[in-house]
Parts: C-alpha cells; structure tokens; sequence
C-alpha cells in the first residue's frame, strides 16, 4: 500500500465531481475500513457537522467572517475567498495524518493550487484525480451547466444565472488547469478521467487506477474496463 490518504476530484463545472467525491469516499471508507472526511469550500460554508465539528474555535470563526463575500463570490460565479481555502487545508493536513480525506474541487485556481503545495501535505500523500473535458473545455462546461440546470427544472436559465454559468467555466479553463499543471511539476500524482463517461464507468475507472498505484487494496472481483490516462493539464500559472 501507498501512503497516500488525501484525495482530491477536480474538473469543469458539471462534470460529476460531487458525486464521484461520495463514491470515491464510499469506496475508500469500505476497502480501508475507515472513516473517511469529505472536505470542500462548499460544505465548509453550509456547515456540514463532520466538517464544522473538526474546526477550531478559531478556525470557526475566520468561517463566519468570510460567509458574507463568499456566498456574494459564488453568487458571480467567482472564486471563493482565499482564507476558506487555508481553513480546509488546514485541517486536511490534521485530519490526514489519522484517516483518510476526500477533497471536492480542491485546488480550482492557482492561488489554491500554491496553497496547496505549501500546506506541508507531502506530494507522497497526495493524490489528484481530474476529469477532464473530452473537448473545448469551456464549451463542455456550459454544455453541462445547462444540463443539469435543466434537469433540475431551472429552464429557462436568466441571464444571471448564465453570466454565472459563464464565469464558473472561464474559472476551469484558466485557472483551474493552470493551477492542477503547476501541481503536477512538482511530481504529485494526477491522472485524467473522461468526464463525458457515465457515472459509473468514471467511479470504476478511478477505484482500478486506484487498486494499481497501491492507495487501495486489491478488489475481490472487478470487471476490467480501463483507466484515463495520466496527463499534465495546461500551462503553468505565471
């Protein structure tokens, strides 16, 4: 076995990472037999009780002063503030040390990708699961957003909620993959997964790369049905 225990999903918006987050944490939490922390800026801000109950009071409290601007931030379709971020890592690298984490959406920008590199969490326990766009991956993220707006009875989408779908997909496209192709340099494992595929065939796909690079043990019986290849992203932040 590796020794990594922190696991972070990253891609566009609406390629399916919130719900491979909870399929991967299931999957570790079963093969580990372990509790599994699934951490994200997101569930921080809603005060999802595994997450709030780790914090420090002080911890806390840097949470409160940024909910305003953050959900303003979100609302834009815009990156969250920075210190939400330094909380999450923060206790991701407390909480690693002991049982594994599964990150959502960790690292979307370079700011959080140099966050992440500086946190002290050792390359060696680290690794970066993206799924990335089969295509233009600003096309497929509108693609998707649309999508699931649909899906969800949102239709017909306003104009704000676009100019939001818009700014989330310019966010991926330049500086969410410049940010995973600056963790890359440094040798931290990232593997590429098809965020096109179906849902299923993505969550099988990343437990098989996951059984053959030693981070879980072998499954008992899995039907073979190949992995992404392991792939740099974009150019590097300037």
């Amino acid at each position: 076995m590796s020794a990594v225990n922190v696991f972070s999903l990253v891609g566009p918006p609406g390629s399916g990472k919130t719900t491979q987050a909870a399929r991967l944490a299931a999957a570790v939490g079963e093969a580990l037999g372990s509790p599994v922390l699934r951490a994200s800026v997101p569930a921080l801000l809603r005060g999802e009780p595994d997450i709030t109950a780790r914090l420090t009071p002080h911890q806390r409290v840097r949470v409160a002063e940024a909910r305003e601007a953050a959900h303003a931030y979100a609302d834009r379709g815009e990156l969250m503030p920075t210190e939400l971020d330094r909380v999450i890592l923060e206790l991701v690298c407390r909480v690693g040390r002991s049982e594994p984490v599964v990150l959502d959406s960790v690292p979307r920008g370079c700011e959080q990708a140099r966050l992440l590199l500086a946190s002290g969490l050792a390359h060696t326990k680290l690794m970066v699961l993206h799924l990335r766009a089969p295509d233009d991956p600003f096309e497929f993220s509108m693609r998707r957003q649309l999508a699931r707006a649909a899906s969800r009875g949102e239709a017909p989408v306003t104009a704000q909620h676009l100019l939001r779908m818009t700014r989330k997909a310019h966010v991926y496209a330049e500086q969410t993959l410049p940010g995973l192709a600056d963790i890359a340099r440094t040798g931290t494992r990232l593997a590429d997964f098809d965020a096109d595929a179906p849902v299923d065939r993505v969550a099988q796909e990343i437990r098989e790369y996951l059984v053959r690079r030693g981070a879980l043990p072998p499954l008992r019986a899995v039907a073979s049905t190949g992995v992404g290849a392991a792939r740099q992203g974009a150019g590097p932040c300037s």
